[in-house]
């Protein structure tokens, strides 16, 4: 049986810099499904932490350092003693269900992590190595091919509640499809893990899970929401949530853009365009047709990452063969997903 490869001396990515909180998180859709599974709130702070340190565009680079004190950090503690790190990391290398819609009906069973090195320092402080494992790889980099979810890690690293991270999750997932949805109260319950006799009454779920984690959100993170229940007759049925616009101008630190794929070509036809619908163009591929005409750069740029997520694989498959470029197939996609939806939406 051939050895199991070391984690390198030197990890690929090193170091969080000033403002770790400031990583973005690029989670595809069959890890969301790790909030049905029994990860606690350290280990998916742990997991996104991972995610955002990473390149997901270079499989090759796998491996991860959190220097001294990051972990700390990240866990709001200011100090970890031996066997709570080791149970904390150990629950990341166990059997876990991933369910993956691009698959044939059924669940993988995969370890998310190779191998994790940990060295406390005489103060205490934790170095922590990490290294995906191979069967976690396809669900880690290029999450573009299974659609994904964007995120800011400074809008989880403060939570306290693993009800309030898992619903985060959800009301951001539904952000990219409308502001205003219900959901039935059993789902919901059933997506918090919340289906014991203690939640059966829905001023139980509200007074000990819903309140708190509204009160949580909306106090530490971006997602502003509020919710209502929803009646037939006496007994609520479902619950509707209703998302705040987040500002079109805002700026997020560590956003990924066309700068992080240098193997991009320069356009050979920006000269027969005229100037403005060359400089949509750059924001992304296929932004210069007609219909983003009249968008600030600003406005441009948030279209792009919605529609990253929601973009076609066939239209991918489609641009690669005509651009043979992967990262540019990608963009003219999501410019054709948003191109779609807005003529769509004025079609109404």
């Amino acid at each position: 049986m051939p050895r199991r490869k070391k984690l390198p001396a030197i990890p690929d990515y090193k170091g969080a810099g000033k403002e770790p909180d400031n990583l973005l998180i690029q989670k595809s859709n069959p890890l969301l499904s790790l909030s049905e599974t029994g990860l606690t709130l350290a280990e998916f702070k742990i997991l996104d932490a991972y995610l955002g340190r990473i390149n997901s565009h270079d499989p090759e680079k796998r491996f991860i350092r959190f220097e001294k004190g990051e972990i700390e950090r990240l866990l709001d503690v200011s100090q970890i003693k031996p066997d709570d790190l080791e149970k904390r990391v150990k629950n990341l290398f166990q059997t876990i269900k991933i369910k993956d819609g691009n698959k044939r009906k059924g669940f993988t069973l995969i370890a998310l992590f190779e191998k994790a090195e940990c060295y406390q320092d005489e103060d205490g402080l934790w170095q922590v190595d990490l290294g995906a494992s191979p069967s976690a790889m396809e669900y880690i980099f290029n999450p573009e091919r299974l659609g994904y979810l964007r995120y800011n890690l400074r809008n989880v690293v403060k939570l306290t509640s693993r009800y309030s991270y898992v619903l985060f999750l959800y009301l951001e997932q539904n952000r990219h499809m409308h502001l205003t949805w219900d959901v039935s109260l059993d789902d919901l319950k059933t997506l918090l893990r919340c289906t014991a006799d203690t939640y059966k009454a829905y001023y139980r779920f509200n007074e000990l899970v819903l309140k708190k984690c509204h009160e949580e959100l909306n106090a530490k993170t971006d997602c502003k929401f509020s919710y209502e229940p929803i009646k037939r007759g006496r007994t609520v049925k479902a619950v509707r949530f209703t998302l705040e616009p987040l500002a079109l101008a805002e700026d997020i630190p560590g956003q990924m853009s066309i700068d992080d794929f240098p193997e991009i070509m320069p356009p050979s036809y920006d000269d027969v365009y005229d100037e403005e619908a060359a400089r949509r163009d750059r924001i992304c591929k296929g932004f210069d047709s007609a219909e983003f005409s009249g968008f600030t750069d600003e406005q441009l740029a948030l279209l792009k990452d919605l529609g990253w997520s929601r973009k076609r694989e066939s239209d991918i498959e489609r641009f690669q063969a005509d651009v043979d470029s992967f990262p540019d197939a990608c963009q003219y996609a999501t410019a054709a997903y948003l191109r779609q939806t807005i003529l769509t939406a004025k079609a109404r």
